[in-house]
């Protein structure tokens, strides 16, 4: 009697309750634009392939490193294939509230909205991506 009531406890507990909570981190270098509006696509940086295909993502952290200070117009957005989100500074954390699978490949995409030459050139010196998912 005792273990059919735990049973059923147990299969009454809504699934997210076994959810196994994680965090992935990649690096990688950037690169540099000299012209405005032109785009830089940064290095892809990947999930590890153990994390389960379930797995999605709640909040990632990111953070740019530049070796000058960001020109004028700097925009930077972190995609995937399927979406894409504004970054509104160089390091910050962003929930995500719609699903988004936590595995796969994302990529930093900058440009800067200005004509002519960029005086210093933007230089990418690195890309930190932290995703933490369930």
């Amino acid at each position: 009697m005792k273990r059919a009531l735990l049973l059923c406890t147990l299969l009454a507990l809504p699934a997210a309750a076994f959810a196994k909570d994680g965090a992935w981190s990649d690096t990688a270098a950037g690169g540099s634009v000299s012209i405005g509006k032109q785009l830089l696509r940064g290095r892809p940086l990947h999930s590890p392939s153990e994390i389960p295909a379930s797995a999605r993502i709640v909040r990632f952290s990111w953070r740019v490193t530049l070796l000058s200070p960001p020109p004028p117009g700097l925009q930077i957005k972190l995609c995937r294939s399927d979406k894409c989100f504004l970054l509104p500074a160089l390091a910050g954390t962003r929930s995500v509230t719609v699903p988004l699978s936590a595995v796969g490949e994302f990529r930093f995409i900058y440009s800067v909205n200005s004509l002519g030459q960029l005086q210093p050139p933007l230089n990418v010196v690195r890309n930190q991506l932290t995703v933490n998912y369930r």
